[in-house]
């Protein structure tokens, strides 16, 4: 019995010798690697924040800004319900808690992956400070070695004084004293039992235990703490249950109303996803967007100043809420993008239109799908077309009658008047021609990425985009077949000025020059002489184009349009899908609600810029054909359209006796006065 208890403390002491040389090898392996620790943990407290700036400079949003308090000026309460909830043993480990290390361990061996950390307060306080936040066994090393550092440096209060200054309780509020002040107004040495227990309960999960979101969940976290403080031997049942009974007192969420903040929140989400949370809210970056704080500027006035006019002409439902909006605005050359609006007012609703694809396009979508024609049929702008009423029969469901806007039909008309008249039945019958796969793998390739229906009715709109794809889709238009994948970071520095990221754009030739034309100036007949010749009315004199938009129900508008600079997108609506009528019933539509927007904004953005022409292709004629045969104006032309085509495409008119006169009711003017969108 005695041999076998020898052998066994041998054992244990071999064990151990091995364990110190193993930690002691780390460490020398590591040491280089690991940083200096400061003299006091005061100057971590004062580490810098990270920072969203403009393109102009402006800085226009900081995370992570502290407000650091001595240990004293914490409510004990506090102090009790973080320490019960995430770290037990605080006092009586030296930086590790080798149960909570072994429980993490089998976990992660079972998972093959790391999913538990087993972390002490000392050792989330190293993290938070010094290391990158992937989950990987180097920087969990790193991670012990310095909390071992920690706690032989310095105090225990020191630690914990830290570590409550440093974590993060959401709603951008970092420490315990920022906390305090955002959710209940008040000290964080004035907290009570209750408020304790909720604060402490927050940095687990600060966005699910949100308590101005999910105040149920909130609550059964703070109860979990309180339980936790009672098992712990912190505070008595009682106290637990009287904290409970009382009163919460929670502030009312303070919210900006600054329009920045709907791009800064887009730059956060994709950061967050590359990067992780934690890293972008700890990690004291410096992040150099592509927004322009003078077109968001000119954006938010000019949708704000027009849907103020709107407001009282519209007849509004009980539970419609405003009339919303969104702008976006790409740089065509490189896809940077300048300005992006999600809604009228951020501190109303901090949705973000901009970016959300649940919104019907209407004819926005139609400039897709007559290139395809043109790519997949070989069409150009004077092929002749019919609209004319139209049933497709649909197997297994009620056969589809597209309506045009006006319920007027146009008989033979060429394909680019169609367009300017942006006639349904004609998208429809291109579509039935085309199909629609091949029309949505024609979006793909403009940068269109939602969802599309594989159905007919797609000629029409019927699926959901976002503002920012129609924007960036249309400035391949004006690229002439260039795509820019659309960014709005364009580079990322760390704390001590590092290069993390830089975006580097290389534009990807979709589509052939003179290809795309064609489609680009039958747009500009849109602008010129179409459903968006209101353009032209408001004084804006640069070669522009576009397409409008109204889906059913007058539900939603849009206007699309590029310069040979900038495109940009304007969308208004209800959110809760109301349509948009006036009180004598008539609805608004693209023309009349978005693109007075697009106007302003554009106005202002181009101010004092020169006016540019879209260059044309070598292998396009500019022609001037009849509207009705697509051919070179005869004899019997009564209505004339200049299109552009491709060298080859024959223009050359029938022999006179082939031709035959068509009795016209309708001048040009009369055609155009009700524009169908």
């Amino acid at each position: 019995m005695g041999r076998v208890l020898q052998l066994l403390n041998l054992l244990v002491v071999g064990l151990v010798l091995i364990s110190i040389l193993v930690v002691s090898g780390l460490y020398l392996w590591l040491s280089k690697e690991l940083p200096q620790l400061p003299q006091s943990l005061e100057h971590i407290n004062l580490s810098l924040p990270t920072e969203i700036y403009s393109a102009d400079g402006e800085r226009i949003k900081v995370l992570g800004e502290r407000h650091p308090v001595n240990i004293a000026d914490i409510s004990p309460d506090f102090l009790k319900a973080i320490i019960a909830v995430e770290d037990s043993r605080f006092y009586s480990h030296s930086g590790i808690d080798h149960r909570g290390l072994i429980r993490a361990l089998i976990t992660n061996i079972r998972t093959k992956r790391i999913v538990q950390g087993g972390s002490t307060i000392t050792q989330q306080l190293s993290k938070n400070l010094f290391f990158s936040f992937e989950r990987n066994w180097i920087r969990k090393i790193k991670e012990l070695l310095i909390a071992f550092q920690l706690e032989a440096t310095f105090g225990k209060e020191q630690i914990l004084e830290a570590y409550s200054n440093q974590i993060y309780f959401g709603n951008g509020a970092y420490g315990v004293e920022e906390a305090s002040q955002i959710y209940f107004r008040k000290r964080a040495r004035d907290l009570t039992l209750l408020q304790a227990a909720m604060l402490a309960g927050l940095p687990n999960s600060p966005n699910n235990a949100n308590p101005f979101v999910h105040y149920e969940k909130a609550m059964k976290r703070a109860d979990y703490v309180l339980k936790r403080m009672v098992s712990e031997n912190l505070i008595s049942g009682s106290e637990k249950e009287e904290a409970l009974n009382s009163i919460i007192d929670l502030a009312n969420p303070k919210i900006e109303s600054n329009p920045n903040l709907y791009f800064a929140d887009e730059v956060l989400a994709k950061i967050e996803k590359d990067y992780g949370k934690e890293f972008v809210h700890f990690g004291g970056l410096k992040i150099f967007t592509t927004l322009d704080t003078r077109y968001q500027r000119f954006a938010l006035r000019g949708a704000q100043n027009h849907l103020e006019a709107l407001a009282g002409k519209i007849e509004q439902k009980p539970g419609s809420g405003k009339l919303q909006v969104a702008l976006v605005a790409i740089e065509n050359k490189s896809g940077a993008v300048k300005a992006l609006l999600g809604g009228r007012n951020y501190s109303h609703s901090q949705f973000n239109r901009a970016v959300s694809s649940n919104r019907l396009p209407g004819s926005s979508f139609k400039p897709f799908v007559y290139f395809s024609a043109m790519e997949g049929l070989g069409y150009s702008p004077a092929t002749v077309v019919v609209d004319e009423p139209l049933k497709i029969e649909i197997p297994g469901s009620k056969p589809w009658e597209p309506q045009n806007f006006d319920e007027e039909y146009a008989g033979k008309i060429v394909l680019k008047k169609a367009l300017l008249k942006s006639i349904n039945v004609v998208s429809a019958k291109l579509m039935q021609q085309v199909g629609p796969d091949k029309v949505i793998r024609i979006a793909r390739k403009f940068g269109i990425k939602s969802p599309l229906g594989k159905n007919l009715s797609l000629a029409l709109g019927t699926s959901g985009v976002a503002p920012l794809e129609i924007a960036s889709a249309y400035s391949v238009i004006a690229n002439l077949g260039i795509y820019n994948e659309p960014y709005l970071i364009q580079q990322i520095e760390d704390f001590q000025g590092n290069r993390l990221y830089e975006h580097y754009y290389q534009g990807v030739q979709q589509f052939a020059p003179d290809t795309l034309y064609p489609l680009l100036d039958m747009m500009q007949g849109v602008v010129e002489r179409g459903t968006g010749r209101i353009v032209r009315r408001m004084g804006f004199k640069h070669p522009a184009a576009g397409k409008t938009g109204t889906t059913n129900e007058f539900k939603d508008a849009w206007f699309n349009g590029f310069t040979k600079d900038i495109s940009t997108s304007v969308w208004v609506g209800f959110d809760n899908n109301d349509p948009m009528k006036n009180k004598s019933g008539k609805g608004l539509t693209g023309a009349s609600a978005a693109a007075p927007i697009w106007v302003h904004f554009m106005q202002k953005a181009l101010e004092g810029k020169t006016r540019v022409k879209f260059p044309v292709p070598d292998n396009i004629k500019i022609a001037t054909v009849d509207v009705e045969t697509g051919k070179l104006p005869g004899e019997f032309s009564l209505e004339k359209i200049q299109v552009a085509v491709k060298n080859g495409v024959d223009l050359t008119p029938l022999p006179e006796e082939e031709q035959e006169p068509e009795d016209h009711t309708d001048s040009e003017a009369e055609n155009l006065s009700k524009p169908s969108d």
